[in-house]
């Protein structure tokens, strides 16, 4: 039987809904594409029937009635607590924060995300997929202007944008979406004036709704004028692109500070005349911060800390509707033998792959390590099966939140099979670890811990302790150590497909908001090589993953998801504990509304809905 931890009324998805308004120039909820409905759209499948992943309503903790401070900041000024402010420059393929500038309001996608979940058009205005899927044509907006002195968004911009940030047609990126992009798009050119061709490497149905959606993975742009006259060491030091706000600074690992733009901007005018976000790694400091009036938001807050806060008058809402799916990710197993994409081989032999019998890792090339293909399931099995999830809900998660299952799943959803949990048996792990050759589970093993969920000092690194104690608790002699340094560290082996600690975090799928019909697991793939990769190359993954890209019926798509996930819980290649509910908190003393939209990857966006209380 399925179990959830409910507080009150509160589960992970509650039943109290942010009212979402729609302000000035917001996209159509009802535009189509030339061709018809986005098959990409949250709500809406290709074929017109309902996703069966239906979108949770916004969270809201209930209040106690208590009275938060006045703010400390200057009317017209809004200031928010963040974990992690990124690499302050303006030119995408050189890091630049194109996922905060999107979500915070400095940048804009070609598509967006309306308050019901649908992708809708934001830059761009229509599109126009030809017959065998191998490109797109894209009609963008013609009234959007750039911050600075750099003339309108054109088509210019958009094939400037995207090659430069794509890996294969600039090698040297390090675009966030460099990998992805090269995955799925080829050079792009220009028809015209406000017209674009993409074309496909790989489709991939989800390529408005997540790679060109500025709640999802997609990227800003920036100003091809800009570049040509300013240069690319100017572009590094200066943030331009299109959104509501513009930036004064941006010093990464500090601060960046926002002030509204200073024309009428084509999508909305923002109520905010100078948005703060400070970097506050420590969850507790931004709590402090908040509770004291010196910062109006905090985000990514511990669970434990919602509910005093709550009742100190503090509004703590999930303002973009998302929980998150933590797991623990056996890296490592690295099974392609050939490119998904090229067919070339992967010269697997020579990345180290193999050379250590590792517990957790599979080798599968011929020869090597006979049996251990099933050996090493027997070990991640015995490991999933050693984690008590409902322990984690209450003493972690304040009761908040569900049990996980896979990485790609939700267990709240009406789509889920009880099939699929995770079942917590102490006796049953170490009678599966006895049958390896470790038999007493002395090894060494670590996890390494994501920045999702407040990284090293927040959630994340709570769930990983306690997994790893659990761990230990069975098994006294393994040798477990949970990483906790930055991202910087591992992200070279991530790329280079060499990592072989396990990752505790959602590993960039673990939003509950992702539809369950959509392709799973790219950055599981080779797919993504030159790009971030999640520590695994699973063929059966990418042949699902090009299969649902290729379907266009909505019940095909699930049914192959369906073996997908029948195949991933066989192997356990990766291991869910929780699903976790990300809140925000502010002072309503700041801010009296906040209609943000449903978004898979941020907790927080459309800081131009916010009403000031003040």
């Amino acid at each position: 039987m399925r179990r959830m931890a409910f507080i009150g009324l509160l589960g992970i998805f509650g039943a109290i809904a942010i009212a979402c308004g729609s302000g000035d120039g917001d996209p159509d909820p009802t535009a189509t594409s030339a061709s018809g409905t986005s098959p990409t759209a949250t709500a809406t499948s290709s074929s017109g029937g309902t996703s069966p992943t239906a979108q949770p309503t916004a969270t809201t903790a209930p209040s106690g009635g208590g009275t938060a401070p006045q703010p400390d900041n200057p009317v017209g000024t809004v200031s928010a607590a963040v974990f992690n402010i990124g690499p302050g420059v303006g030119l995408g393929s050189s890091q630049a924060p194109v996922e905060a500038m999107q979500y915070w309001g400095v940048g804009e996608g070609l598509f967006a995300v309306d308050a019901d979940g649908n992708t809708v058009n934001k830059l761009a205005t229509g599109w126009e997929l030809e017959s065998d899927l191998s490109a797109v044509t894209i009609t963008l907006r013609e009234d959007v202007r750039f911050h600075g002195d750099f003339g309108n968004f054109s088509a210019d911009d958009v094939v400037f944008t995207l090659n430069d940030a794509n890996a294969n047609t600039n090698p040297t990126s390090i675009h966030g979406q460099a990998g992805d992009f090269a995955a799925l798009f080829g050079e792009v050119t220009k028809i015209d004036a406000n017209t674009v061709r993409i074309p496909f490497e790989t489709f991939d149905l989800r390529w408005d709704g997540n790679f060109l959606n500025e709640q999802a993975q997609g990227t800003a742009f920036f100003s091809k004028q800009a570049f040509d006259t300013m240069g690319e060491s100017w572009m590094n030091d200066n943030i331009i692109s299109t959104g509501p706000f513009e930036v004064d600074e941006w010093v990464q690992d500090d601060r960046a500070v926002l002030r509204k733009v200073d024309y009428d901007h084509w999508f909305k005018n923002a109520n905010i005349e100078t948005l703060r976000f400070v970097e506050v790694p420590e969850p507790s400091t931004r709590v402090a911060q908040v509770r004291s009036g010196l910062v109006d938001i905090a985000d990514q807050v511990p669970l434990k800390d919602i509910k005093p806060l709550a009742d100190d008058g503090f509004i703590a809402e999930a303002i973009t509707r998302a929980g998150r799916v933590h797991q623990v990710i056996f890296s490592g197993n690295y099974w392609e033998e050939n490119h998904a994409a090229t067919g070339e081989p992967l010269n697997r032999t020579g990345s180290g792959y193999c050379v250590h019998d590792l517990p957790w890792v599979g080798c599968n090339i011929e020869g090597k390590q006979p049996g251990d293909m099933e050996e090493a399931r027997d070990v991640r099995w015995a490991l999933s099966m050693a984690i008590d999830r409902d322990l984690i809900i209450e003493t972690i998660l304040d009761g908040f939140g569900a049990q996980a299952s896979l990485e790609y799943v939700d267990t709240t959803a009406s789509y889920f099979q009880d099939r699929w949990l995770i079942p917590y048996d102490p006796d049953a792990a170490k009678e599966r670890m006895a049958n390896t050759a470790w038999p007493e589970g002395k090894f060494p093993i670590g996890i390494w811990t994501g920045g999702e969920l407040g990284g090293s000092s927040g959630t994340n690194a709570e769930i990983n302790d306690a997994v790893a104690g659990m761990w230990q608790a069975l098994w006294p002699d393994m040798d477990i150590q949970v990483f906790k340094s930055a991202y910087s560290i591992i992200r070279p082996s991530l790329v280079g497909r060499t990592n072989t600690i396990p990752y505790g975090g959602d590993c960039d799928e673990g939003a509950t908001t992702i539809p369950f019909d959509w392709p799973h697991g790219l950055t599981e793939t080779s797919l993504t090589r030159g790009g971030f990769g999640c520590g695994i190359e699973i063929p059966e993954i990418a042949e699902k993953f090009t299969q649902v890209s290729n379907t266009t019926d909505l019940q095909g798509r699930i049914a192959l998801n369906t073996e997908l996930v029948d195949f991933l819980y066989d192997q356990m290649i990766f291991a869910g504990t929780v699903q976790v509910p990300t809140f925000v908190v502010y002072n309503p003393n700041s801010i009296s509304e906040w209609a943000g939209t449903p978004s898979s990857f941020t907790t927080m966006n459309e800081f131009e809905s916010i009403v000031l209380a003040r």
